[in-house]
């Protein structure tokens, strides 16, 4: 993107965000913005989602409630950047500079031996794994995924609070009770995908997502 362009760009959102009527709210889905300065920029609000921003200089930007899910922000730099309420699901952070960025919280507070949940398919497969009732591990030469800064990032397995999976996996007919055994590696992303992964974790019990009913004994071999 030419940079009198965004600045246009910025500069109507500024407007629409002040209420102006010649304002604009900033559309950059999918725009390639690598190595953009956008320090000081404010896009609150802004639609950024697939956008590559990959070392792009956002310090001190203000991005509270942008659409970042998807974007590519690895190593960009985000020191001192406002992200408040940004949406950063499976927005990739890898070596990103987030020393002193403002709203990064862990939204589970996940722990060993926590009870959580998981939404699966039909016979109990997602993504191609097969479930079992009990421990389920990563597959033979598969690393754990343990970068923080990465949301949704496989190799893992994801979980979360019910009513999230409910909410975001309505399709998926099975849903399961599942522990995070002891000694666990553990992945709980600095964004707000509302979802975390460990390196293994034990399903407790099995339900139908619609009825409710527990059919956990159709599962055990």
């Amino acid at each position: 993107m030419e940079k009198k362009d965004l600045q246009e760009i910025i500069s109507k959102h500024k407007l629409w965000l002040s209420d102006n009527k010649s304002g604009e709210r900033a559309n950059l889905s999918e725009a390639n913005l690598s190595e953009a300065n956008l320090s000081w920029a404010n896009l609150s609000e802004a639609n950024l989602s697939k956008a590559n921003l990959s070392e792009a200089n956002l310090s001190e930007a203000n991005l509270s409630k942008a659409n970042l899910s998807k974007a590519d922000l690895s190593e960009a730099n985000l020191s001192e950047a406002n992200l408040s309420e940004a949406n950063l699901s499976e927005a990739n952070l890898s070596e990103a500079n987030l020393s002193e960025a403002k709203g990064m919280v862990k939204i589970m507070g996940v722990e060993q031996g926590g009870i959580y949940w998981k939404r699966f398919n039909a016979e109990l497969n997602n993504n191609g794994f097969q479930f079992k009732i009990g421990l389920n591990n990563l597959k033979e030469g598969e690393v754990f995924a343990s970068d923080e800064r990465i949301a949704c990032s496989y190799p893992g397995f994801h979980f979360a609070s019910r009513s999230w999976c409910a909410n975001f996996y309505p399709e998926r007919p099975l849903e399961a009770k599942i522990i995070v055994p002891e000694g666990a590696k553990i992945n709980e992303p600095w964004a707000t995908d509302g979802k975390a992964s460990a390196d293994m974790i034990k399903i407790l019990q099995v339900f139908d997502a619609r009825t409710g009913e527990d059919v956990t004994e159709k599962f055990i071999k």
